[in-house]
């Protein structure tokens, strides 16, 4: 993969960084509903629409052409900004916006030719050759952007917020070689239009001289625009460097003492950098989050620290700041050694969850000046696998993430059984997901069997991303849920995790930090094992689940298991024990103790 290209979600098309920076800042003019509206329904207009086209031709009806090829182009403009999942499947086997729609102008072509009057050979022939020359302006569009990206300097971007500034400047270039452009469908539609009228006019009529007119206007039109683009895109490369310096200047004055590195596969800002910001805002000490990847732009939250993108290594190395003391990261990224060079910054693993799964205990750890972990419990974690740090490299700061959650019954008339199952995983050696295996029996038979109870639905964010058969569960279960009485499926009502734990009574997941952060509310805890192990031998495996009880394949226990969880619940004092084990024992509570370390880390 060049450098160009992101790292991105498996079963997508790569996609260039670029094109991740547009869309982290889209500057279009739709409608964010319409664009979605057009998104879900693009695969069907296109098919349609060139079904159509092609009738049309063949029958020789003309309007009826030239309505389909307004709508077939018109829709993908409206759903460029949405990015849907039918347009990512297209590209996969090459058939790209470009490409789409040269294949709808040649049947245009052949609409034009075919009707049998005299002027239609010329008329088509004059369209043929200015949509040639849109197209080719049209195909420069991804060049510029590419040629811009590679000096592009670090920009500081706005989470949750409309960009202004260079951000807002280099994302309107890289937005012109994404998708389809309404500037390339209106002049298209414009010269269409004219050779249409043209080819119902006798050889001798003033059309036949205005259609050649109108298309030299069209294409002289579209060389300026290709000109324009080409001017800006050459001042941007050329205020490159001024442009970076003065972010530098910036960032300087603001002497931040801490930076928090994020680098990760694509989108995962969404859950792993998420949920640190609250903490982060809290703290009395400024620092900034330095993005490897536009990917991860768009899903970040608002947040008093700067947000920088620097995509290049020397990006890296020109924001590393005399003022900063600290380097946090939270996850074991491929790209963390760039800025592990720096002898300056301490280097800390703050990592973005607490549960047995194996990447929790990572040898990578090793390269970390500190780990700071939730409690006693990962600290053990690292010891069983066979990671020999010394005491004084872990510092225990609990979950910050708790501290919302409250402890205690909900006082739900009607009981919320919230089911949250983690993601499949990158390989089968991490995969915990129960979705698949156990996720539409467990719902099935709790809407059957349990109509006392309400079934909240809240899988991982990226489910489905390396296993397509996780989406077709979760839709399985969707449906399920919203025909039901009273349940939910909470991404509808944009649930954040905390709102969600904090609504259950009853929380089913697998292993992940989803289940330990539950431990902090005392409510019974369910466990997913896809694989149907004894109990003995799961908990063996994965300690923390000590105090859950344990659904398998099949579900045929989920009546026994939910009698206990909502009777006398035998495994409360166990969950009480493994509270104070996994997320710490800190008299002032965790964001306190963040606070404190984060104070000694970037002192002096």
């Amino acid at each position: 993969m060049s450098p160009a290209q992101s790292v991105d979600s498996p079963g997508r098309a790569p996609v260039p960084e670029w094109e991740e920076a547009a869309r982290a800042a889209w500057p279009g003019h739709v409608p964010s509903g319409i664009a979605a509206f057009a998104g879900r329904h693009h695969l069907s207009v296109l098919v349609l629409s060139l079904v159509v086209l092609t009738l049309a031709a063949w029958l020789r009806l003309p309007w009826l052409g030239l309505a389909a090829w307004l709508i077939g182009s018109g829709w993908e403009w409206l759903s460029t900004a949405a990015d849907p999942v039918g347009v990512r499947s297209l590209e996969q086997v090459g058939l790209r916006p470009q490409l789409r729609a040269l294949l709808r102008s040649l049947i245009a072509v052949g609409l034009v030719a075919g009707l049998a009057t005299a002027t239609a050979p010329n008329a088509a022939l004059t369209y043929l050759t200015a949509v040639l020359v849109i197209q080719l302006v049209w195909l420069i569009q991804p060049v510029l952007a590419t040629w811009l990206w590679r000096v592009a300097p670090p920009l500081r971007y706005q989470p949750a917020g409309r960009q202004s500034g260079a951000f807002a400047e280099h994302a309107r270039v890289y937005a012109r070689g994404v998708g389809t452009s309404g500037v390339f469908v209106a002049l298209e539609a414009a010269v269409l239009l004219v050779a249409l009228i043209t080819t119902g006019r006798p050889a001798d009529s003033l059309w036949v001289l205005f259609d050649y007119c109108f298309a030299v206007a069209i294409v002289e039109t579209a060389l300026i625009y290709l000109g324009w683009t080409t001017w800006q895109t050459m001042q941007l490369r050329r205020q490159a460097p001024q442009t970076a310096q003065e972010l530098v200047d910036e960032l300087g004055t603001l002497t931040p003492r801490f930076l928090v590195y994020v680098s990760l596969p694509a989108r995962q800002s969404e859950y792993v950098v998420n949920q640190w910001l609250p903490a982060l805002d809290r703290l009395t000490t400024d620092g900034l989050i330095l993005v490897r990847e536009a990917s991860q732009l768009a899903p970040l939250e608002a947040t008093r620290h700067p947000v920088i993108y620097a995509p290049a290594s020397r990006d890296v190395e020109r924001l590393e700041l005399p003022s900063l003391k600290a380097a946090f990261y939270l996850a074991y990224g491929e790209r963390n050694g760039q800025p592990m060079r720096n002898p300056a910054l301490r280097h800390i693993f703050l990592m973005h969850g607490d549960s047995d799964k194996a990447t929790s205990a990572s040898n990578l750890a090793k390269g970390a000046d500190e780990v700071w972990v939730a409690g006693s419990a990962a600290i053990e974690r690292f010891r069983v696998a066979g990671v020999d740090l010394p005491d004084e490299r872990f510092a225990v700061i609990g979950r910050p993430q708790v501290a919302d959650l409250t402890f205690g019954p909900t006082g739900n008339e009607r009981p919320v059984v919230l089911y949250a199952p983690t993601f499949e995983g990158l390989d089968d050696q991490i995969a915990y997901s129960s979705l698949e295996v156990i996720g539409p029996d467990l719902v099935r038979a709790l809407l059957k069997n349990h109509p006392e109870l309400r079934v909240w639905f809240r899988p991982h964010p990226a489910s489905g991303v390396n296993r397509p058969q996780l989406r077709a569960a979760i839709a399985e279960i969707e449906t399920m849920l919203r025909a039901g009485d009273g349940h939910l499926v909470t991404a509808d009502q944009g649930l954040s995790l905390t709102e969600c734990l904090n609504a259950a009574d009853l929380l089913i997941t697998d292993i992940s930090s989803v289940a330990t952060d539950f431990l902090a509310t005392g409510r019974p805890i369910v466990t997913c094992d896809p694989l149907g192990r004894p109990q003995a031998e799961f908990v063996a495996t994965y300690p923390t689940t000590a105090g859950s009880y344990l659904v398998h394949p099949g579900v045929r226990e989920v009546d026994l298991v939910l009698g206990l969880a909502f009777g006398d619940d035998p495994l409360r004092p166990v969950r009480d024990r493994l509270r104070r084990e996994v997320l710490g024992e800190l008299p002032d509570g965790p964001q306190a103790a963040f606070e404190a370390n984060v104070r000694r880390v970037t002192s002096g």
